[in-house]
């Protein structure tokens, strides 16, 4: 089921720093939101939808429909609904366009918005350069005289497509989908509803464009409605949902060229959650090789960005989620096939989750390349 997730006004979805007003007085807005926080919100609305006994839920979930806690799970184990892609998303004539964050390795010279490329992984001399990646992998570069930057923004689905083939993309900057908006305010007390010296704060929110939203597609529900409201992210703001359409990108020509060199990158589109930290679960940490869906592969390059905090809060249980380290979305791997079946790879691979942790919420979703 592919969904287009609509704001009915700001949206607010928190890093992973503590806050409260006066303590730490300024909240920060992702600006790639948690897939988990749309996963909560869908299945909070299969409950409310469905049933609305959240204190049982809670407290003794043995009163709850069977049907109900095999999609959504319970406090303890998850369910069978899967949140398969998530990405901003633009729409028009019920139709929309997924748009995904930039990869690690498309830069561009700085000061200079026309000039982008991309890197690639090249053997150079370690004493060249100040690193703590392991020495056996390649190093992510580029060749130029001018100092090369990340290229902030997003890539349309066509874009990416376009990529992903080894074509220079298009950006779209981060301004064309939403903007960030500061707002100002004072702590009170709880006792006398006055407000309370030194508890000012500022929170920073998420104000989508026109036309803009989020392309999420969820699998193994039956009762999910078509259409609905959902409460998200932080200050519990609306948002409407309904069943949409949108063109997957292609692989058919991905797939020549992989078959081909022998090679591939694969690029995140969501958070990763390793137990090996930044390495791949499928990896060994020490050979740096490992087997695929039954493909032998070697990792030989890495262009991943700073690490991201993943938590959330557990509304049943009411505590906070342990906080892990995710790698970041955008960030790439670049591999090469010692044997096997490439399109085993795909099959594995391609638009699947590789995280090792919460993969069911939609983390380390990944797309393949060719380079």
């Amino acid at each position: 089921m592919k969904l287009f997730i609509e704001p009915n006004d700001i949206l607010m979805f928190r890093d992973g720093r503590p806050f409260a007003g006066g303590d730490e007085h300024f909240a920060r807005c992702l600006i790639s939101p948690s897939p988990a926080t749309f996963y909560g919100a869908l299945r909070s609305h299969i409950l409310s939808n469905r049933s609305g006994e959240f204190d049982t839920f809670r407290t003794d979930y043995s009163g709850i429909p069977k049907e109900i806690t095999h999609e959504i799970g319970t406090p303890e184990t998850p369910g069978s609904l899967v949140l398969s892609q998530f990405s901003f998303g633009k729409g028009s004539e019920n139709v929309v366009e997924p748009f995904f964050p930039v990869p690690n390795d498309v830069v561009k010279a700085k000061g200079k918005d026309d000039v982008v490329r991309i890197a690639s992984p090249e053997n150079l001399p370690h004493e060249m350069l100040m690193t703590d990646m392991p020495s056996e992998l390649k190093n992510v570069w580029i060749r130029s005289d001018e100092v090369m930057e990340n290229v902030p923004g997003y890539l349309s689905a066509q874009e990416m497509q376009r990529y992903l083939e080894g074509d220079v993309p298009v950006v779209t900057e981060t301004k064309a989908i939403f903007d960030l908006e500061e707002r100002t305010g004072i702590g009170k007390s709880r006792t006398s509803r006055t407000v309370e010296t030194g508890r000012l704060y500022t929170v920073e929110y998420m104000r989508l464009k026109s036309g803009c939203g989020f392309a999420v597609e969820v699998k193994n529900t039956q009762l999910l409605p078509e259409t609905g409201m959902l409460r998200l992210g932080g200050d519990h703001r609306s948002a409407r949902y309904s069943m949409i359409e949108w063109t997957d990108i292609g692989n058919k020509e991905i797939c020549r060229k992989v078959a081909g060199r022998k090679r591939f990158k694969l690029v995140l589109t969501t958070p990763a959650i390793f137990d090996n930290g930044w390495i791949p679960g499928d990896i060994d940490v020490n050979t740096l090789q490992g087997e695929i869906n039954g493909t032998k592969v070697k990792l030989c390059g890495a262009c991943i960005g700073r690490p991201v905090g993943i938590g959330g809060y557990d509304i049943a249980k009411n505590i906070p989620k342990l906080m892990y380290k995710a790698v970041p979305a955008g960030s790439v791997y670049y591999f090469e096939v010692i044997e096997g079946d490439i399109d085993s790879l795909f099959d594995r691979l391609w638009n699947k989750s590789i995280s090792d942790k919460r993969d069911m919420e939609g983390f380390g979703i990944s797309l393949i390349g060719g380079y």
